[in-house]
């Protein structure tokens, strides 16, 4: 979807699109749950042929074996790190989806967002953002809200942001009825809008 000044806001999904979604395209989380278990099979077949050469194949050459599947057990366990981390979340819902298209106009939409920080991750359906404004569609808790306003302030001011308002809405319909609010006042998108986005994807998992 083009903006109307012919801009198409990035971090949106296109329908068109038939490959895979990018971050930030509705659908991502999803993608990732195949392509992370996929790689976790991967490394963990070589991590167990490698093992089996070390005892049954090739035991004259244990040790060498060994030492390669001592090695190649630190990328499967990457993986499996990043398979658990991304089986906790799930695409936005298509109700959900069509909803927010239906109704976000020309405001630039960041889909499947899971926020990390040092601490926690924090999931976000969708985030949209215009005029030095931040919305996040999410049903964080209280203190969950908080702080990952407080981080994202703070992230915001380390990249030259300043003065965003940033707000969490914890239903579809007051998320949607935001949109419209500022749909209705005519807010241009502005560069720093876009800025925005791609600080969210590298925050982003």
């Amino acid at each position: 979807m083009q903006s109307e000044d012919g801009v198409r806001p990035e971090g949106t999904a296109d329908k068109k699109n038939k490959g895979t979604p990018k971050k930030g395209e509705w659908g991502y989380l999803d993608s990732r749950h195949f392509t992370s278990l996929l790689r976790f099979i991967l490394f963990g077949l070589i991590t167990l042929i490698l093992a089996l050469c070390t005892w049954v194949i090739f035991p004259e050459h244990g040790k060498v074996f060994l030492i390669l599947a001592v090695i190649s057990a630190i990328p499967t366990a990457m993986a499996s790190v990043n398979l658990i981390m991304y089986l906790r979340f799930k695409s936005l819902s298509p109700e959900d989806h069509d909803a927010i298209e239906e109704n976000k106009g020309r405001i630039p939409c960041f889909y499947d967002s899971v926020l990390t920080t040092s601490d926690k991750s924090y999931y976000a359906p969708c985030i949209g953002v215009i005029n030095k404004n931040l919305m996040l569609y999410s049903d964080l808790d209280e203190k969950e809200e908080k702080e990952l306003i407080r981080h994202l302030t703070l992230m915001a001011k380390k990249n030259g942001f300043r003065e965003w308002h940033i707000r969490v809405f914890k239903t579809r319909e007051e998320f949607i009825n935001r949109l419209k609010y500022l749909n209705e006042q005519n807010i241009k998108v502005l560069k720093t809008d876009h800025e925005m986005l791609e600080l969210i994807g590298n925050l982003s998992l």
